[in-house]
């Protein structure tokens, strides 16, 4: 029914352009009007695309494994804050955080960015972080573990 349907569509549309030009004679060639396209001067058609880009200032390459290339690393869960320097002004505040798992140390400052994390605030005793994981950022901080005597190391 549905290729019927189509067969009779198609029929009453090319009626009217057959009766406007007259029918044409058995075996005759029809010719089928091509579209003109842009050439270059050697007669080759000229394509016109649509052009992405990606800044990659800045930023990871989108394609690259997270494991392979270490973006992904540290976690915050691996990080331990082990020091902090506050400063008159935020750009002269200072913070260590050491990775448990691969032992690395980081000094940061406020915008300071690694792997996917970027540190947004520097207090006494604590340090705000901004985690990007799957297009979401969420903020977490870190504090300072004073152990069982009082003392901070």
């Amino acid at each position: 029914m549905r290729k019927l349907s189509w067969f009779v569509l198609a029929l009453v549309l090319a009626a009217p352009a057959a009766g406007a030009q007259g029918t044409p004679a058995a075996g005759a060639k029809v010719e089928i009007p091509t579209p003109e396209f842009p050439t270059d001067s050697l007669g080759r058609i000229i394509f016109k695309r649509e052009v992405y880009t990606y800044p990659g200032d800045g930023r990871r390459d989108p394609f690259a494994s997270l494991i392979a290339t270490g973006d992904i690393r540290p976690l915050l869960e691996d990080l331990i804050l082990t020091g902090v320097i506050v400063g008159a002004t935020p750009s002269q505040s200072m913070v260590m955080m050491k990775d448990n798992s691969t032992k690395e140390i980081y000094r940061a400052r406020v915008g300071s960015v690694f792997g996917r994390i970027r540190v947004t605030a520097i207090r006494q005793g604590e340090v705000t972080l901004a985690v990007d994981e799957f297009g979401f950022t969420r903020q977490s901080v870190l504090t300072f573990n004073v152990p069982s005597g009082g003392r901070t190391p």
